[in-house]
């Protein structure tokens, strides 16, 4: 399974959507309508399923899923 793949599954779980109403450039804020909070949780979950850590500077820094899998594509090759 795709990284981005992977990410869309974990994103359902936390919003009330199907893999395939997720698209990889739409905005996590506004499109998927993950709060502050709702971005901690989702990094944390990704971090666990990923087995990696980001740090919270970072996560400021994801406002698409498009940055979330260059991001982990990155930290895990």
């Amino acid at each position: 399974m795709s990284t981005q793949d992977k990410l869309k599954n974990i994103i359902c779980e936390y919003v009330d959507a199907s893999p395939e109403q997720i698209d990889i450039n739409m905005s996590l804020k506004f499109d998927v309508g993950l709060d502050s909070f709702g971005l901690v949780s989702l990094v944390s979950e990704i971090e666990n399923q990923f087995d990696i850590h980001i740090p919270d500077a970072t996560c400021s820094q994801f406002n698409t899923l498009s940055d979330m899998v260059s991001y982990i594509d990155g930290e895990i090759r």
